[in-house]
């Protein structure tokens, strides 16, 4: 039999799956690893932690599984995106990696803004300008670390960097590359006006390879610590929102889902290149296809937050999130009436606003911290709202609505959402998010499927739907309108905590 690996470098966990043919989870693993936070708005990783966790997760699941190295064939890797890893001609990193999470480069956002014009920007690459991109973030490295951007060979995303760990070569995939606001999506090469309007010089730039290339196969160094056989290919990957969305069915016109975890990424599929100002733009797997979404930075990441600086954190059996849903389910069983904005980290669509932050309004000596996890999970519903406001603007007729990704296992979560949103919720039998996807390319790249799309549509299945709550419904629509009015009545002054720090 011959077995393909899928890994996600996601924001808080490397997932590792190893898949027989259909494609069939054999045997997973995963590692999680920590975030710094130096300042506020920064967001760092050390990328050997993602390397590590790579390497233990890749000796588990041969350990569990018994399988012959030399019959695994493939290997694909999706991460978190974007973000800015600049390494050395030997691929030694010279700083940590500034992730997606991270704004500290809104005085470089103002200076493209006046040298290059948000218009022009939007016109080469499909996106806005804003901070949670690679042209910004590589900017401010130009500009604050110039002597360690001497000696930088090439920028790495984060699952180029596991790929160049695994093969020793430097590239990128198209997915990536659309991300980061350096490359002209319309001529499919990289931009030298924006490259030039930061002074960056092109050769920092990878090769772009599609989802499917082949980039090499297993190094005889990565080989002899993970295990893995020389003979395996490795593939260039994707973004794990493209991965996810392919296992969700979502590369056709209209078909969305939720992708949730820590962010939160609304998913709308088109066939061709589709860009809107007021959404983002994310190459598709196949050629022209597009992905356009709606991102939320702190949907599950301002959950993790409660749980690690309120709740005592994750413990030994990991039942912090299961002991968290009980406990709304016995002492929070109705709308809390507090609205929670989930700006932890800034935020993207549809609001674009670095500096704002999360915020409890309505607290009162009466609140239960049941009511305050329920609160955040309502706040993250209505960020979701806000977005697919977006899309019905853009004339999409959204009935209802998959749901993928590790906020999805929570039922009195995926409640909540469906009574927010008033639509019906479906989950998928299978929920693995990117490596699900990065198996059905595994699959069409070992010639067990025509296309990716292929066997997507062949695995896939519905395993529950959710509905509304009929007796939340009503409130969440009035609470929903405090939650957009709360944030417009802030946002002078999240500005203004900004300038003081």
């Amino acid at each position: 039999m011959n077995y393909s690996i899928g890994i996600d470098i996601g924001t808080t966990t490397v997932k590792c799956i190893l898949f027989g043919e259909g494609p069939k989870v054999v045997a997973e693993a995963g590692k999680e690893y920590g975030t710094l936070l130096p300042e506020p708005s920064w967001a760092q990783q050390n990328p050997d932690d993602w390397w590590q966790a790579v390497v233990e997760s890749v000796r588990v699941i041969l350990a569990k599984s018994w399988v012959d190295p030399k019959d695994i064939k493939v290997i694909s890797v999706s991460s978190q995106a974007p973000a800015v890893l600049p390494v050395t001609r030997e691929g030694r990193p010279l700083h940590d990696a500034l992730i997606w999470m991270d704004r500290r480069s809104v005085e470089e956002l103002a200076l493209i803004r006046e040298k290059v014009g948000e218009k022009r920007v939007f016109e080469i690459t499909g996106n806005r300008l804003d901070t949670y991109f690679t042209l910004t973030e590589l900017m401010w490295l130009l500009r604050n670390r110039p002597a360690l951007m001497e000696k930088c060979y090439k920028v790495l995303q984060v699952n180029g960097y596991v790929n160049y760990r695994l093969t020793g070569e430097f590239t990128i995939d198209d997915t990536h590359a659309s991300l980061t606001q350096i490359y002209d999506v319309h001529r499919g090469c990289w931009s030298r006006e924006l490259l030039d309007a930061i002074g960056a010089d092109a050769s920092l730039m990878p090769e772009v390879y599609d989802c499917m290339e082949p980039i090499g196969h297993v190094s005889k160094e990565a080989a002899a610590v993970t295990g893995l056989s020389t003979d395996t290919v490795v593939l260039a990957g994707a973004v794990d929102a493209t991965a996810s969305g392919l296992e969700m069915g979502v590369y056709a016109d209209g078909r969305v889902a939720e992708m949730t975890g820590t962010s939160s990424v609304v998913l709308i599929g088109f066939e061709e290149l589709v860009t809107r100002e007021e959404l983002s733009y994310l190459k598709g797997r196949a050629k022209n296809s597009t992905l356009l979404y709606g991102a939320m930075n702190s949907a599950g990441g301002s959950l993790r937050w409660f749980r690690d600086a309120l709740y005592g954190g994750e413990t030994m059996k990991r039942d912090a999130y299961p002991r968290m849903n009980r406990e709304i389910e016995q002492k929070a069983k109705r709308p809390t009436g507090i609205i929670f904005l989930p700006y932890m980290s800034g935020e993207r669509a549809p609001i674009w606003d670095p500096d704002a932050r999360g915020t409890f309004i309505g607290l009162n000596l009466n609140t239960s911290r049941a009511e305050m996890i329920r609160a955040i999970m309502e706040g993250a519903c209505y960020a979701l709202q806000d977005n697919l406001d977006q899309a019905l603007k853009l004339g999409l007729d959204i009935r209802d609505l998959v749901c993928c990704g590790g906020c999805s296992r929570s039922d009195i979560w995926l409640k909540i959402k469906a009574s927010v949103i008033d639509k019906e919720i479906r989950i998928p039998e299978v929920n693995l998010g990117a490596p699900g996807g990065l198996a059905c390319m595994n699959a069409a790249y070992m010639g067990e499927y025509r296309t990716p799309e292929e066997a997507s549509a062949a695995t896939f299945r519905i395993k529950k739907t959710v509905e509304p709550v009929r007796e939340w419904v009503p409130m969440y629509r009035e609470l929903y309108q405090v939650y957009l009015e709360s944030y417009q009545a802030l946002k002078d002054q999240f500005r203004a905590l900004a300038r003081i720090r």
